[in-house]
C-alpha cells in the first residue's frame, strides 16, 4: 500500500488493499406532514486486505463521535483501522445513525442534545489533569498535545446524540440485520456510549458476533444516568435481538486516568459473576500508562490496539 501524505508513519502500514468503500443502511421512507424522508440510516465503511481472516472487524463509535476517529487520529497518525488491517483483519467501521455521513433528522430520529462545546467536552477529554473532575485524572499524559489543533480536530469530530440512550439503542437496532449481512461473521470493538449498542448489535448478531472488546462502555446495572437509567443489564432498555449479547469472549478496556474505571469494574464484575468469559484490562498493568477516555486518539492508541488484537488471538484465533 502506497500512501504520498504527511500522516507519521502510515505508510509503514505493511498491508495491500483488494476493496474500500462503503454503503448506506437504509430503512423505509418516512412520512410526516405530507413529505417524504429518508428513513433511519446507517454508514458503513469498509476495508478489505488481501488474504483476510475469516472473521472481520467491526468498529462502533461513541456518543457524539462518527467513524473517522478509527480512521486517523486527530494529529495525524494512523488509526486503530490500520492496526486490524495490519493484523489481517477486513474491517468495517459505522457511523451509527444521526452521526458522521448520516445527517441528524429529527423527524425521523427524534430530538438530540445540545451541540458539543470547548467548555463541556475539554476537561474529560483533551484536559482532564488541569480541570480534576475526578481523582484518577492527575494521571493523564497521553493527549497528543504536540500538535495544538488537535483538540480542534477532536472537536469538530463530535456532534449531537439522541436525548436517550434508549432511541440510540434502538437505532442501532434497527439497522443490525443490514449491517451482519455485510460484515459476516465479526468481532465488535465499541467505545464509551457506543458500548450499549455493542451489547444490543450482539443480541441482533447471535452466532455471528464473535467476540465483543468494549472500550471504556457506557453503563452498569442500575446506573441512573442523564440519558436514561441502565434497566437491562449492561443496556437501559431489553433488547430486540433474542441472543444473550455476552455469551462470546469479552474484553473490558480501561485507562489508567479516566473517569470511567469505577463503572467499567462493576459492569466487568457483573458478568464475570454470572460465569461469562470476561477479561478487564486495566491498561496501566500492561504497561500502557497514562490514559484518558479518548484511548482510540491519544499517543500510545495503537499500543492500545495491539493490546486488543492480542487477546482476539488468544481467545478465537482458532477461528482466525
Amino acid at each position: 500500500m502506497e500512501d504520498n501524505n504527511a500522516f507519521g508513519d502510515v505508510r509503514n502500514s505493511n498491508y495491500e488493499l483488494t476493496d474500500f468503500g462503503g454503503m448506506f443502511l437504509t430503512s423505509a421512507p418516512h412520512f410526516c406532514d405530507g413529505r417524504t424522508y429518508p428513513g433511519l440510516s446507517g454508514y458503513v465503511q469498509w476495508f478489505k486486505p488481501v488474504k483476510p481472516r475469516p472473521i472481520s472487524v467491526t468498529l462502533i463509535h461513541g456518543g457524539g463521535g462518527q467513524g473517522s476517529e478509527f480512521l486517523t487520529t486527530p494529529d495525524g497518525r494512523p488509526g486503530w483501522v490500520h492496526d486490524f488491517l495490519r493484523a489481517g483483519f477486513t474491517v468495517f467501521v459505522l457511523d451509527r445513525p444521526g452521526h458522521g455521513r448520516n445527517s441528524w433528522n429529527s423527524e425521523v430520529l427524534g430530538p438530540h442534545t445540545p451541540y458539543p462545546d470547548y467548555e463541556t467536552l475539554y476537561p474529560r477529554f483533551v484536559e482532564p489533569k488541569a480541570s480534576s473532575l475526578w481523582s484518577e485524572a492527575i494521571n493523564h499524559n497521553q493527549w497528543p498535545d504536540h500538535d495544538p489543533v488537535a483538540g480542534d480536530r477532536f472537536m469538530a469530530s463530535q456532534g449531537v446524540m439522541a436525548t436517550n440512550l434508549v432511541s440510540a439503542q434502538k437505532h442501532v437496532e434497527v439497522i443490525a440485520p443490514q449491517l451482519f449481512e455485510i460484515t459476516g461473521d465479526t468481532i465488535l470493538v465499541s467505545h464509551s456510549a457506543g458500548g450499549p449498542c455493542g451489547w444490543a448489535l450482539a443480541a441482533m448478531g447471535g452466532p455471528r458476533v464473535k467476540a465483543v472488546a468494549a472500550v471504556e462502555p457506557l453503563g452498569y446495572p442500575g446506573l441512573e444516568h442523564p440519558l436514561g437509567v441502565f434497566e437491562n443489564g449492561l443496556c437501559v432498555s431489553q433488547f430486540s435481538g433474542l441472543h444473550d449479547p455476552y455469551q462470546r469472549p469479552i474484553a473490558f478496556v480501561t485507562g489508567q486516568a479516566t473517569w470511567m474505571r469505577g463503572a467499567n469494574l462493576r459492569a466487568s464484575k457483573y458478568l464475570q459473576e454470572q460465569n461469562y468469559n470476561v477479561t478487564h484490562f486495566l491498561l496501566e498493568e500492561y504497561g500502557i500508562w497514562g490514559n484518558g477516555h479518548m484511548l482510540i486518539s491519544e499517543k500510545n492508541s495503537s499500543d492500545i490496539a495491539k493490546l486488543i488484537i492480542s487477546w482476539l488471538d488468544k481467545e478465537v484465533g482458532s477461528t482466525l
